[in-house]
């Protein structure tokens, strides 16, 4: 009989949520019953802590999380930074620069640390608002803040996001390295950091390969980890490109998708 994995990577928003932003008794009983199981249930999200407490509440998960789309991994119990990958200063004045040229009705956030610089309208493009209010002047307002830079979003209503995707991507080649999420903003991390970044090196710490983790997702920023992982699981309402690059799909996230998996796995001990 197959065993079953030793980590199991799920992303967060569209994945163990459900459309409503919750998550299931279903996909809860499940993911603790695999931790109890002794598997590392790891969820790897773009959002940054400061914005993802309510989920890491509800979620019972107090081990290793990934922020930030693998620019940040925690340990929640331990409340310690296992790793972080920064944005120089001087790279984040380029990337505004470059995109604001080209679109000059760009906004931007910039998130740091534990907090976030943000213009006008950000708060209405994020699931959740950030709990400070915009900045008038964001230059001023990051030099203000002394904390490593870990993400530059860039978001624009009056530019289809498929092209806003492409134009930025190309502005930034070399310097970030840009994604999706499924929101309307472009996410920017540092050069060659993804989820699958931040999972390769915490899987080696632990002592697991590849082989033995599986990943589940459903949209751009998940498809590195879906790719690096033994077993990539799309999920039913993911992106048909995400679906292209998993090794199977689940049901939706209101299908219980990940509960699923994880119930299969587990039957597999």
């Amino acid at each position: 009989m197959t065993r079953p994995p030793k980590l199991v990577a799920v992303d967060v928003d569209g994945t163990m949520l459900r459309s409503d932003g919750l998550i299931s008794d279903r996909v809860l009983s499940a993911m603790g019953e695999a931790v109890a199981s002794d598997i590392h249930v790891v969820p790897a999200t773009g959002r940054p802590v400061l914005v993802a407490s309510d989920v890491v509440e509800s979620s019972g998960l107090n081990q290793f999380w990934v922020f930030g789309n693998g620019a940040i991994t925690r340990h929640i119990e331990r409340d310690e930074l296992i790793r972080g990958f920064w944005m120089d200063r001087s790279v984040v004045e380029q990337v505004i620069e470059r995109i604001r040229s080209r679109f000059p009705g760009a906004r931007f956030a910039v998130e740091f640390e534990s907090t976030v610089a943000y213009e006008a309208g950000f708060e209405h493009v994020v699931p959740v608002a950030p709990p400070i209010p915009p900045s008038e002047n964001l230059a001023a307002a990051i030099e203000g803040i002394g904390e490593r830079i870990q993400k530059v979003l860039v978001f624009d209503s009056s530019v289809e996001i498929g092209v806003l995707w492409a134009e930025v991507s190309a502005s930034v080649a070399g310097l970030a390295a840009p994604s999706l999420s499924g929101l309307p903003f472009i996410e920017l991390a540092p050069h060659n950091v993804s989820k699958a970044t931040a999972l390769e090196l915490l899987a080696r710490d632990l002592g697991i390969p590849a082989s033995q983790v599986v990943a589940i997702g459903d949209n751009h920023n998940d498809v590195t980890m879906l790719q690096w992982a033994g077993t990539g699981y799309a999920m039913g309402n993911a992106e048909a490109s995400v679906k292209q690059e998993a090794d199977a799909v689940l049901p939706t996230n209101d299908e219980d998708g990940v509960a699923v998996l994880i119930e299969s796995l587990l039957s597999q001990s």
